[in-house]
């Protein structure tokens, strides 16, 4: 199953909010990255219902080179940072059914770039 999910222009904001998937599919997820400031390289990370601001706060803690992203229970899968112009991309096994937050874990994009993916039995 493809997905494109894309960030919108020069702001924190994904063009998709709702994105909707079957249990178990085999996923390939594409964000693009339209920007042209070079502050805000966005990444995809799709993460445990309730640790979005947890998540957050450990990426802080990590540099760029890491992307943001410190793996562990909580985040079910991430692209790589895209950079401003950029594309980036992660091919993962869609989670039992419910609804999954899905965040940018750069640091103070989370609170406004996010969204919901809902994954149906």
């Amino acid at each position: 199953m493809e997905i494109e999910i894309s960030a919108v222009g020069n702001t924190m904001a994904y063009d998709k909010t709702k994105l909707t998937v079957p249990a178990g599919a085999l996923v390939h997820l594409k964000l693009k990255n339209p920007a042209t400031m070079a502050t805000l390289p966005h990444n995809w990370a799709l993460v445990a219902p309730g640790t979005q601001a947890k998540v957050a706060a450990e990426g802080l803690a990590k540099a760029p080179d890491a992307g943001y992203i410190v793996e562990g229970p909580n985040v079910l899968a991430y692209t790589p940072l895209a950079p401003p112009g950029g594309n980036s991309e992660v091919t993962f096994t869609a989670p039992a059914a419910g609804n999954y937050p899905y965040i940018c874990t750069v640091p103070g994009h989370y609170m406004q770039m996010k969204g919901t993916l809902t994954v149906t039995p």
